[in-house]
């Protein structure tokens, strides 16, 4: 039983770590995509293609955890085609106070 428990611990920390990955991946993803340079378009085809190759894997016959590798990525390979929005102002001056 110490076994599985240690296969079991190595696993979730392995997971952990590609989680972790992930988000920075992520974070380079969107960073690089919203740069508005030729890295950006190089990066846009990338996603693209991506999604291509998800869209057709998820349309093969793929078991329970598969098919949720798959939607996942799916999701996250969606969530960086949008378009992101302007950000807004971190603070408004008020013109409001005093006038002489």
């Amino acid at each position: 039983m110490a076994d599985l428990n240690a296969v079991l611990s190595r696993l979730n920390d392995r997971l952990l770590r590609l989680e972790g990955e992930l988000f920075v991946l992520r974070s380079l993803a969107r960073a690089t995509l919203t740069a508005g340079d030729d890295h950006a378009a190089r990066m846009r085809k990338l996603v693209e293609a991506a999604k291509v190759a998800l869209d057709d894997e998820a349309t093969r016959p793929l078991d329970k955890p598969t098919r949720k590798y798959v939607d996942a990525a799916t999701a996250l390979v969606e969530e960086l085609l949008v378009e992101p929005t302007q950000a807004r102002p971190l603070f408004t001056v008020i013109d409001g106070g005093r006038r002489d």
